[in-house]
């Protein structure tokens, strides 16, 4: 099982402001629920919380996310934004440019499904779970980042859905360096989120890489099941669906099927 040099992580992210502190777990249920247990005890915004196994790692929808131990970048960033509540869905937008970015470093081709996912060749690679807290009368964002980096195969299903960075590129990377350029990335892109004009740059980038932006697709959502065009994004990430009558809606959430393709 691939190990985290800490103290290699710990120079290389010295004065970053998303790993202020860094907490390294050997096992846990998920990071974000580490994450948010240490925001309730009062830990600060820049809380890096990494982990080698996830017993009950989530996706979007209470999902599970799977994941060998050792061979995943399971991280989770706690956030306590000075921006206001109302802007906090741009984080995971962010985070899923971020993590196009840092996958690019290395070579792999990663294009953004809507709303949190990383895909590459057609296969998920990356999945993102923003959540939102709140104590008293602040609030605190945990954003959670599960990245295939090492695994050389996966079983079932999983075959034809899934990959990892050494699966599309060959290269065998170590953890440390991925989640290194992850933070690297998401950097400017949180800093950003809390301004409209740089949130509106960084959208422009969001849609050149986004695989899912003017393709007829399928959403299933809170409210049902829609088909229609992916028409944009608004500014805050949320799409804006062209339903078959003609009707543009705006769909905060939601599983998206891309039509006549297998993601």
């Amino acid at each position: 099982m691939a190990k985290i040099d800490k103290r290699a992580l710990e120079q290389a992210l010295a004065g970053n402001p998303l790993a202020r502190r860094i907490v390294i777990l050997e096992e846990t249920e998920s990071t974000n629920l580490a994450a948010k247990a240490l925001a309730a005890q009062g830990a600060p915004d820049g809380t890096l919380v990494l982990a080698y196994r996830q017993t009950a790692g989530r996706g979007r929808r209470g999902r599970a996310w799977e994941c060998e131990a050792g061979a995943c970048a399971c991280m989770s960033v706690l956030l306590r934004p000075s921006f206001p509540m109302e802007l906090a869905p741009r984080i995971t937008p962010a985070a899923a440019l971020g993590v196009c970015h840092a996958l690019r470093v290395y070579g792999a081709e990663a294009f953004i499904k809507w709303p949190n996912d990383a895909y590459v060749g057609g296969k998920k690679i990356s999945g993102i779970l923003s959540e939102l807290g709140t104590l008293g009368k602040d609030y605190f964002i945990v954003c959670g980042i599960g990245i295939n980096v090492l695994q050389r195969s996966f079983a079932g299903p999983l075959a034809q859905t899934a990959t990892s960075l050494l699966l599309e590129t060959g290269r065998t990377v170590a953890l440390e360096q991925v989640i290194i350029a992850i933070l690297a990335a998401l950097t400017p892109l949180f800093a950003g989120c809390g301004n409209d004009a740089a949130y509106a740059a960084m959208m422009e980038e969001y849609r050149r890489l986004s695989c899912t932006l003017g393709r007829a697709v399928t959403l299933t959502g809170p409210g049902g099941v829609y088909s229609g065009i992916a028409e944009d994004f608004d500014a805050l990430g949320r799409l804006l669906l062209r339903t078959e009558d003609g009707a543009l809606i705006t769909m905060q959430a939601g599983d998206v099927s891309l039509r006549n393709r297998d993601n």
